[in-house]
């Protein structure tokens, strides 16, 4: 299915904005140089008015247009190098320097028309193709202001001064292609740009999440769990983890099939999922057996989610097809209190897992307590 929609942006709002927030850091420090850049050349571009017009009201004219052009790029700049306002505000003051770039151009082809040949026009494609390069991710905010510049531009050249029509045609022919260039760069490079974005996104889905069950992947819930244990023994959180296990799983795939077998771990992860905090974690270590961390939880706190776990599980036949098979789980319950590492912390709720079985199964055994809570099935 195709991501991207006619203007070269994801079609997704939510994944176009997570685009335009992970590509802001080069974005913004070509940002940065193309304001600096175009405020000290152009600024410095006066010397040339100077030379050409005198110290008179019309090198004046030119120059209040200059200073006003970047004084709003001094604006963007300040706004950009504190990266206090939003993506969106940015882009708007970068069309609208863009846009004030042109029109004192224009200004500047109404006072010195008798140059427009050698000088403005090379100068304002210039700008054209400077801000379309250097930002390649939004078409539209350059786009508009491009066009509107140039048609500023042209209607100064048209219809306040007198040139000839093949100066015009010639400055028209210009300006199209430059803005024809430069919409055709953006769009195709952004769209490449969000493609590769796309692609990396569904790469980092199939490494976090497990493909068959949806819940996180091994390596993914084990560098959650990890990240939590730190920070539950820097801050000295409660911190509990449980090891779940499908009891007699591999009867249900050499009885059913694998297919059914799948399905049944589909069930399992989805009744599970329903249980659990938003806060919590919950990943498939491989095969049959899941990890459940639960933050700000202590063992207490982890046996009543493993019996919740247990009962969603239990207390209502799966279904496949035309099949009905009672499943239950065992459960292993540990609590962070001294462990070295996670690891540990996994390695004695496994423990506990493994006692949960030899116990008979469809059991929840807390490590805290080295017995076996069981609770009776009617």
């Amino acid at each position: 299915m195709n991501k991207i929609n006619f203007m070269g942006e994801f079609k997704d709002s939510a994944l176009e904005e997570s685009f335009q927030n992970e590509k802001w850091t080069s974005v913004r420090f070509r940002f940065l140089f193309l304001y600096f850049v175009t405020i000290v050349t152009y600024l410095a571009g006066g010397y040339s008015d100077y030379a050409d017009l005198g110290f008179g009201s019309e090198f004046h004219t030119i120059l209040v247009g200059r200073v006003c052009a970047c004084l709003l790029g001094v604006l963007a700049f300040i706004l950009l190098l504190t990266d206090k306002a939003r993506l969106k505000v940015q882009y708007l003051f970068m069309a609208l320097c863009m846009f004030s770039l042109l029109a004192a151009e224009s200004l500047e082809l109404m006072v010195k028309f008798t140059d427009i040949g050698s000088l403005s026009v090379p100068v304002t494609v210039f700008i054209v193709l400077a801000y379309y390069i250097l930002l390649p991710l939004r078409i539209i905010p350059p786009f508009i202001a491009a066009v509107c510049g140039s048609v500023i531009y042209l209607t100064a050249l048209s219809v306040v001064l007198p040139v000839h029509s093949g100066t015009f045609v010639n400055s028209t022919i210009y300006l199209f292609l430059a803005n024809a260039f430069g919409a055709f760069f953006l769009y195709s490079f952004g769209r490449s740009s969000r493609r590769e974005y796309a692609a990396m996104e569904d790469l980092k889905k199939l490494v976090a999440v497990d493909e068959l069950t949806g819940v996180y992947s091994r390596r993914k819930v084990l560098e959650a769990g990890d990240c939590l244990f730190k920070s539950a023994r820097r801050f000295d959180n409660k911190l509990s983890v449980l090891m779940m296990d499908i009891d007699h799983f591999k009867r249900v795939n050499d009885e059913y099939g694998h297919y059914v077998g799948d399905e049944v771990l589909k069930e399992t992860a989805k009744r599970c999922s329903e249980v659990l905090r938003e806060v919590d974690h919950f990943g498939r270590l491989g095969g049959e057996e899941f990890l459940v961390i639960l933050p700000h939880s202590g063992v207490h706190d982890g046996i009543k989610v493993a019996e919740r776990l247990r009962s969603s599980i239990r207390e209502q036949m799966f279904q496949v097809g035309e099949a009905y098979l009672a499943v239950s789980v065992s459960i292993g319950v540990a609590e962070l209190r001294g462990h070295e590492d996670f690891k540990n912390l996994i390695q004695e709720a496994d423990e506990q897992l493994y006692r949960a079985k030899k116990c008979g199964r469809d059991l929840v055994s807390p490590a805290r307590f080295k017995i076996v809570k069981q609770t009776q099935i009617g």
